[in-house]
């Protein structure tokens, strides 16, 4: 079966499946500040209750800090700050309130990302202040700063990434987790001191094809996503990897060498969070219709954030998701009015 022909069978099922009003699903990404006590995750999960949301995103690992139980990252500043108790494991009450309410819960790695900006934190125990040798730097050898950003070329950094993970999936065994940001921000990161040996030997291991360090950069995410594969199955858990990426595949690739296709359809990754490159009419239709031609079995769900469009420009973004058969749609907003246009437009699974 070829693929227009695949294509046009999935888009009369999602019409069919329109007409005889079957819900899409609805998911929420939640912010960390949603996280800082009992009572704010229960009015997160009221909210899903009220607008259809069957799946919710949660941040337990952003900035290199912790929004659980670790015994490797220190506790979020964020908790900190908001004199969360320090007996509060918001990921434990977020999946028991979520296993009650029918709610799936998604914890979400950034396993990359250090902190955002220059202005780093005082905390002696922060990842930057405890291997600032482990961050990535430029051509130069300059540190950057927008982020700052552990290097994943690094061994040391690959060795850390596996631990921190293997930590999460041990004592929470959650059924899914996601990982953000997993990606080089841009062609300007990846000359840690430690990536370039790393660099140096994969020349010399290489030197029958063509290898230059952009292929070093992708490969280096390519093996470090199948070693989490291989953690999970090593572990003896069921749980399935997701992947937050950009929906324009070559731009994923030259900017931030990022193989996200290569990781769907070779199993490392069960789902892709498509956030959109770039919110228009032309862009989500073509980025939707090339990925679900070249993803098996449909693993992709759009992510946009319509907090950051107009009103007009949000219908346009959602209508044409719609036209496609996708399986749901995920957002990053709180707000009523537009949940409720979603739920509307049989987006969200009534409970």
């Amino acid at each position: 079966m070829n693929q227009n022909l695949f294509l046009t069978i999935l888009l009369l099922l999602c019409f069919s499946a329109v007409l005889f009003g079957e819900p899409l699903g609805l998911s929420l990404e939640a912010q960390r500040l949603d996280m800082i006590n009992e009572e704010s995750i229960d009015n997160l999960m009221g909210k899903c209750i009220n607008y259809r949301i069957d799946t919710l995103y949660i941040p337990i690992v952003s900035f290199m800090e912790s929004l659980y139980e670790s015994r490797i990252l220190p506790r979020s500043n964020v908790l900190i700050n908001n004199e969360s108790m320090l007996t509060f494991d918001p990921l434990a009450y977020a999946m028991k309130k979520g296993e009650i309410f029918g709610i799936r819960i998604i914890p979400v790695v950034d396993l990359l990302t250090v902190w955002p900006s220059q202005d780093l934190p005082n905390n002696p125990l922060h990842l930057s202040k405890k291997q600032p040798d482990w961050l990535s730097r430029n051509s130069e050898g300059k540190l950057l700063y927008n982020p700052v950003l552990l290097d994943p070329g690094a061994p040391q950094v690959q060795n850390f990434i596996i631990a921190l993970v293997k930590e999460i999936l041990i004592h929470y065994k959650p059924s899914q987790l996601a990982f953000s940001n997993f990606y080089y921000p841009n062609p300007e990161y990846g000359y840690n001191p430690y990536a370039l040996k790393e660099y140096e030997q994969y020349l010399r291991d290489n030197h029958s094809q063509i290898a230059n360090f952009n292929n070093f950069r992708q490969d280096t995410l390519n093996k470090l996503m199948v070693r989490l594969d291989a953690l999970v199955q090593t572990l003896g858990l069921t749980t399935r990897l997701l992947v937050y990426h950009t929906s324009n595949y070559e731009n994923s690739l030259s900017q931030h060498f990022q193989d996200w296709v290569y990781w769907l359809n070779s199993d490392y990754v069960d789902t892709g969070i498509m956030w959109y490159w770039f919110t228009d009419k032309k862009n989500v239709a073509h980025d939707t219709q090339w990925a679900l031609e070249h993803i098996k079995g449909q693993r992709i769900i759009p992510a946009f954030s319509p907090d950051a469009l107009q009103y007009s420009q949000f219908l346009v973004v959602m209508n044409t998701i719609l036209d496609f058969p996708v399986s749901g749609i995920m957002v990053d907003t709180v707000d009523s009015s537009l949940l409720e246009i979603l739920n509307n437009n049989e987006v969200g699974i009534p409970r």
